[in-house]
């Protein structure tokens, strides 16, 4: 009896291990980190929460469209803080987004994350920022529709049939 409830308890810690390695820790140097590492190619950086409703349908609109994006063209940061890092990785994985670039808020004072993301954004949700392959970006406040997400997705040429296609 003690072995299996052992064996229990080691998987539980496991499958939580697991699920939170698959979200990163977002602290003030990781944007340019995310952009550094994209190479000047066009991405879409989402911000969300758990705790926002038009973020929920937000995620589900884009996991209607999530074989339409490259492998590094969507980054999701969660708002939320560290501690919820479980939870969020499986919302991502109910959404079947957990392939995709994942963080999460990892510092106690959350206005200095959005404050290094952009000074001008005051933490409304959902948020958006649409980077093209030239670094500039166009910020997007609340729930990005499919046609919005459509056309950036055909004028950055990103569809399902590119090497890296999220499948």
């Amino acid at each position: 009896m003690k072995s299996a409830l052992l064996t229990g308890l080691l998987l539980l810690w496991v499958s939580a291990a697991t699920a939170s390695a698959t979200v990163k820790p977002f602290v003030s140097a990781s944007l340019q980190q995310i952009i550094t590492s994209r190479q000047g190619a066009p991405f879409i950086l989402v911000l969300w929460s758990i705790d926002c409703p038009p973020c929920l349908q937000e995620l589900a609109r884009l996991q209607q469209l999530r074989t339409q994006f490259h492998a590094t063209s969507l980054v999701l940061v969660s708002t939320d803080e560290m501690q919820m890092a479980d939870e969020v990785a499986q919302l991502l994985s109910d959404f079947e987004l957990d392939q995709m670039d994942s963080w999460i808020f990892a510092e106690s004072i959350p206005e200095r994350l959005r404050y290094a993301i952009d000074p001008a954004w005051y933490g409304e949700l959902p948020r958006a920022y649409f980077y093209s392959s030239g670094d500039q970006r166009i910020a997007h406040s609340g729930s990005l529709n499919y046609a919005v997400l459509q056309q950036w997705l055909q004028q950055n040429q990103l569809n399902a049939n590119a090497s890296g296609a999220i499948k």
